[in-house]
C-alpha cells in the first residue's frame, strides 16, 4: 500500500501501531489513533504518517506529524496557513513542506485559490506556469506576476527579457532607468526612451537633459512628450520670444500662453511698451485669465478691450469691471455688467439715475423670483405709468403682488395666461390659515379669468380652490363637450352630473350614442329620475316627429315610465296616468300599423278610433294616422275613401307634404277628377256634404 512506502524494515511493533493508526484515523477515531502511535520516535514514520494526513485532508493530526518529525518550518508554514478559510489550501501548505508538489497544486485548484498558486509556481521558479495562472485566473496580480519575474531576470543579468516584463508590470517608468544607470549605459537608455511613446518618460529625459544645459535635446523631448508648457518655458529663458508665439499660436495651449504673457508683461513694464502690454493681453485672454487681462486693460486705460473681457469673466470681476464704468459715468456699460454680474438693484438704481428706460424694459425681461420683491414692484409701477400694463402685471405676479397684478388685468385687459395664473397659485400647506388664504387667492383667479373669458383655465382654478359646482359652470360656458362628460365623470357630484346631462341635451344627442349614454348615466347616478324620465319622453318624441319610429318611440316611453315610479314629484299619480295613456295609444297606432297587410278592417278600426280621441295629438302625429288609412286606400284602388281622408286632413289644418308623397295625393286627384289647380285652391273643405259631391261628380 502506498500509505507504508518506504516502512519496509520497522519492527512488528511500529508496524501494528501503524496499522492501528491508520485503521483508528479510517473510522474517524483520532484519540485511538493519537495513543496508537504517540510512542513511535522514528522520523521517517512520522513523515509517512504526515503524507497520509495531506491524503486525508487532516489538517490536525498533519501538525502533529510535523511536530514529531522536528519540521519547525514546515509547522510555522503551516499556523500562517490556517488563517486561510478553505481547508484545501491549508493542507496544500502542509503538502508544499513535504515537498508533493502535485498535491499542492491540485489542492490550490480544487478550493480555487489561484493566487496562491500563483505565489507557488513563482517560489518554485515555475514563471510560465505562474504567468499562465495570472492571465486566467489571477488577473488582479498578473502586473506584480510580471514584475516579480522581471526583478529575477534582472537578478541574473538577462537585461532585453526583464526590461520587456517591467513594460508588461507598467513599472518601466522607473524601474528602466534605474537599471541603465546603475549599469552606466545612459547612451542606450537615451535610445530607449527616443524609441518610446511614454510622454512621462519624454518628459522626464527632457528634465533630465534641461538639467545637463543641453537645451536643444530638452526642447526637442518637450516638443515628442507634448509638453508645450515646458518647451514655451525654454525658448523664454533662451529669449526666443517669436518661436514660443508660434508654438502658443499652434497649440492653443493655456499654460504656455500664460507664461508668455507673463514674459511679454515683464518686458513691457521694462521697456515701457504698448505693443508688448497688448501681446500680454492677448495671451491672458488666451489663456482664459481674464482677470490678469482686465488688471492691464483698467491701468492702461483699454476700455474697449475692458468691457470685452470683462463680459467672459466671473460674476465678481464683471461688479469690479462694472463700478469701474461708473465711475467713469460709462452708465450703459456698467448697468450691463451689473445686470450680468447679478446685482440687479444696482443696475436698476442706475438706470432710473440715467434715465436708460429701453435698458430698464430688457433688464425686467430677465428679473425673477430670486429678485429682491422691493425692485420688482418699483420696475412694475414704472412700467404702469408708462401705460406698460402687461409688462408690470409680470413683475408684480413675479413679486407675489397678486391682488394688484389681477387688478391692472381686468382694469387695462391683460390677458392672464396659464404661465401667469400657475404663479399666482399658493402652494399647498397644511397650516389651516395659509389653506384659508390659498382658496380665497384661487377663487379671485378663477373669478377674474372668468370675466375674461379663459373658461378652461378658470375651472381648473375653480377645481384647485374645491369649488366644483364653479368649476363646472365656467366648463359649460366652454362648449368642450369632451372636456365637461370627463369632468363630471370624475367629480362624482350630482348636481354637476345634473348639469352635464342637462348640458348634453341640447346637443345632437340622437346622432351620438356616447353623448345620449352619458344623459343616461349621468342621469342615473345622480339618482335624478324625474329628468331621466323627462329625457325618455324627449327621446320617444324625437323619434316620433324626426324619424315617425313609433316603435322606438313607445320603447323610449315605457322607459320614462319605469323612472317615473322611481321619481319623487308633485301629483305623481296624475302625471304617471297621462304618460300610460300616452303609450296606451302609441302602442294602438303601433299595433294598427302592423295589422296593415294582416288584418286591415282592424287596422281601419283602431286608426279610426285613434282619430276620434280628443287627445290623440299628445301621443302620436294625427297625420301619421290619416296618411296610414290613405295609403292603405291607395293601394287598393279606393280611391274615393282616400280622396274623402285628404279632404279631412285639409279640414284639420294638416300640411300634407310632411306626411303624403306628392306623387300619390296627384294620382288621387287625378282618379277623382279633381285638377291640381282646384285641389290647391280648395285647401280647406268646408263639410262631409261639399266632399260627397265631389264623389257623385267622381261616379258620374
Amino acid at each position: 500500500m502506498r500509505d507504508f512506502v518506504g516502512l519496509e524494515k520497522v519492527d512488528d511493533e511500529t508496524r501494528k501501531a501503524l496499522l492501528d493508526f491508520s485503521y483508528n484515523l479510517t473510522v474517524g477515531n483520532m484519540d485511538e489513533a493519537y495513543k496508537a502511535v504517540k510512542l513511535i520516535k522514528n522520523p521517517s514514520v512520522w513523515e509517512n504518517m504526515a503524507q497520509m494526513c495531506v491524503k486525508t485532508k487532516r489538517l490536525d493530526v498533519a501538525e502533529v506529524c510535523l511536530g514529531n518529525m522536528g519540521h519547525a518550518r514546515g509547522a510555522a508554514a503551516v499556523r500562517v496557513a490556517k488563517k486561510e478559510p478553505e481547508l484545501d489550501a491549508c493542507i496544500a501548505m502542509v503538502a508544499v513542506q513535504l515537498g508533493l508538489m502535485d498535491d499542492a497544486v491540485r489542492l490550490y485548484k480544487e478550493c480555487g485559490r489561484y493566487d496562491l498558486l500563483n505565489r507557488l509556481f513563482q517560489a518554485a521558479g515555475l514563471w510560465e506556469r505562474a504567468i499562465d495562472v495570472a492571465k486566467q485566473h489571477d488577473r488582479i496580480h498578473l502586473r506584480t506576476t510580471f514584475y516579480n519575474y522581471a526583478k529575477y531576470l534582472e537578478e541574473h543579468g538577462q537585461i532585453p527579457e526583464a526590461v520587456k516584463n517591467y513594460e508588461k508590470a507598467n513599472a518601466h517608468r522607473r524601474e528602466v532607468p534605474r537599471i541603465y544607470f546603475g549599469e552606466h549605459r545612459v547612451d542606450e537608455l537615451e535610445d530607449y526612451v527616443m524609441r518610446s511613446e511614454d510622454s512621462q518618460l519624454l518628459r522626464w529625459w527632457a528634465q533630465f537633459s534641461e538639467s545637463n544645459q543641453e537645451f536643444d535635446k530638452a526642447k526637442r523631448f518637450y516638443e515628442k512628450a507634448g509638453d508645450f508648457f515646458n518647451l514655451v518655458r525654454i525658448l523664454c529663458y533662451n529669449q526666443e520670444f517669436e518661436e514660443a508665439q508660434n508654438i502658443v499660436q499652434k497649440t492653443n495651449d493655456k499654460a504656455s500662453a500664460y507664461h508668455l504673457a507673463r514674459q511679454h508683461e515683464a518686458i513691457a513694464r521694462q521697456h515701457d511698451s504698448i505693443t508688448s502690454i497688448q501681446s500680454a493681453i492677448q495671451l491672458y485672454e488666451k489663456a482664459n485669465q481674464y482677470n490678469h487681462a482686465i488688471r492691464l486693460s483698467k491701468e492702461f486705460g483699454l476700455d474697449a478691450e475692458l468691457m470685452q473681457f470683462a463680459l467672459h469673466s466671473n460674476d465678481e470681476l464683471k461688479i469690479d469691471c462694472a463700478h469701474y464704468f461708473e465711475q467713469k459715468r460709462d452708465f450703459s456699460k456698467a448697468v450691463q455688467l451689473y445686470q450680468k454680474g447679478g446685482d440687479i438693484p444696482k443696475a436698476l438704481d442706475i438706470c432710473f439715475k440715467g434715465q436708460l428706460f429701453e435698458v430698464l424694459r430688457n433688464i425686467a425681461d430677465d428679473l425673477g423670483e430670486t429678485t429682491n420683491p422691493g425692485v420688482l414692484r418699483q420696475c412694475a409701477t414704472f412700467f404702469i405709468e408708462n401705460e406698460q400694463y402687461e409688462k408690470g402685471a409680470h413683475l408684480l405676479v413675479t413679486a407675489k403682488d397678486f391682488d394688484h397684478a389681477l387688478k391692472i388685468c381686468l382694469e387695462h385687459k391683460v390677458k392672464i395666461t396659464e404661465e401667469m395664473a400657475e404663479k399666482m397659485t399658493p402652494e399647498k400647506n397644511t397650516d389651516p390659515v395659509l389653506a384659508k388664504q390659498r382658496i380665497e387667492q384661487l377663487t379671485k383667479l378663477a373669478q377674474a379669468l372668468k370675466r375674461q373669458g379663459s373658461y378652461h383655465l378658470a375651472t381648473k382654478k375653480y377645481t384647485q380652490a374645491g369649488e366644483k359646482l364653479k368649476a363646472m359652470k365656467c366648463l359649460l360656458k366652454s362648449g368642450d363637450t369632451e372636456k365637461i362628460i370627463f369632468f363630471a365623470q370624475v367629480s362624482r357630484n350630482r348636481e354637476i352630473y345634473i348639469f352635464a346631462a342637462n348640458y348634453l341635451q341640447n346637443l345632437d344627442w340622437h346622432n351620438e350614442p356616447e353623448v345620449m349614454k352619458a344623459i343616461i348615466q349621468f342621469y342615473t347616478k345622480a339618482k335624478a329620475f324625474e329628468q331621466l324620465s323627462g329625457f325618455y319622453e324627449a327621446c320617444a318624441q324625437v323619434e316620433i316627429d324626426e324619424y315617425r319610429d313609433y316603435d322606438k318611440a313607445l320603447g323610449a316611453l315605457k322607459e320614462a315610465v319605469k323612472f317615473l315610479i322611481k321619481a319623487r314629484v308633485q301629483d305623481k299619480e296624475e302625471v304617471l296616468a297621462q304618460l300610460q295613456q300616452r303609450i296606451y295609444l302609441v302602442d294602438k297606432f303601433v299595433e294598427a300599423r302592423r295589422l296593415v297587410k294582416t288584418d286591415p278592417a282592424e287596422m281601419v278600426k283602431i286608426c279610426q278610433q285613434l282619430l276620434d280621441q280628443p287627445d290623440i295629438e299628445v301621443a302620436i302625429r294625427v297625420g301619421d294616422g290619416f296618411a296610414l288609412l290613405i295609403e292603405y286606400y291607395y293601394s287598393e284602388n279606393n280611391y274615393e275613401q282616400a280622396y274623402k281622408f285628404i279632404e279631412q286632413m285639409k279640414r284639420r289644418n294638416i300640411i300634407l307634404n310632411p306626411y303624403l308623397d306628392a306623387s300619390i295625393v296627384e294620382d288621387i286627384h287625378r282618379h277623382m277628377g279633381i285638377t291640381p289647380e282646384k285641389a290647391d285652391d280648395d285647401d280647406i273643405v268646408e263639410d262631409d256634404d261639399d266632399i260627397q259631391e265631389d264623389i257623385d261628380e267622381y261616379r258620374k
